[in-house]
């Protein structure tokens, strides 16, 4: 049972990092930017299956 305790440590440290703060959420930002990074890739695809 060394695994499940390992188990049980990782996730009370996420729990931890979680109240914290210390992990990083993608903001608003993040998710225009990632958005137009998609766009701009399926436009070159559907651009380059017509070339």
């Amino acid at each position: 049972m060394d695994s499940n305790s390992e188990l049980e440590s990782r996730i009370g440290e996420v729990l931890k990092a979680e109240k914290d703060n210390s992990i990083p959420r993608m903001t608003k930002r993040d998710y225009i930017i990632a958005a137009v990074i998609i766009v701009i890739s399926l436009i070159g695809i559907i651009g380059g299956f017509f070339l």
